[in-house]
């Protein structure tokens, strides 16, 4: 991770800011926030999670995520991100709610770990390492078939979305601080 020394620095620094973001929330938009969580994992937990994933064929960066990170939400951050935890995914996979096969304007394997508030998924590319933000296509079994608008590259790696979703999080703290300095006259 480039801003981070590990996962759970990331995680600790995300929970904190996550918490700051709700405590000043309904001051700032006058309603109040969803419940905003970043949850990290005891090391026994995370290596029993890392290995039911690895059974699925779940990409190896999320291994490592899932190895030390659980969920991750955000729903007033934008239009809001789940990431789900290592149980959560489990069970979208079995379910067959989550593709591993992308086709037409793309075709690769992926591993869906994550959703926004508007019906979108978040994949990582098991060949690139991108991160995928799919908007629109059809499931069919475990494959989802993209048009050319129905998807967008959201970042080059897990560790690059990480540290963009920790940016997006940061700025949205402070822009809720200087609202409320605004207000108070400081």
């Amino acid at each position: 991770m480039s801003s981070f020394m590990d996962l759970r620095d990331w995680g600790m620094e995300m929970a904190r800011l996550a918490e700051e973001f709700t405590a000043g929330f309904e001051a700032v938009h006058g309603y109040p926030s969803g419940a905003h969580t970043v949850c990290t994992v005891p090391a026994a937990g995370g290596t029993v999670s890392a290995a039911a994933l690895a059974r699925q064929d779940v990409a190896d960066p999320l291994l490592e995520y899932y190895s030390h990170l659980g969920s991750v939400e955000l729903p007033d951050l934008g239009t809001g991100i789940w990431i789900d935890d290592a149980s959560s995914l489990t069970a979208q996979v079995e379910a067959g709610n989550y593709p591993n096969r992308l086709t037409g304007a793309v075709d690769d394997t992926v591993s869906v770990f994550a959703t926004d508030g508007g019906g979108g998924m978040y994949a990582l590319s098991h060949t690139t390492g991108y991160v995928y933000h799919l908007t629109a296509g059809a499931l069919t079994g475990n494959c989802y078939d993209l048009d050319e608008t129905g998807y967008s590259t959201a970042a080059e790696d897990l560790w690059s979305f990480l540290d963009q979703l920790h940016a997006r999080l940061a700025a949205a703290v402070e822009a809720q601080r200087a609202v409320l300095r605004e207000e108070h006259g400081r």
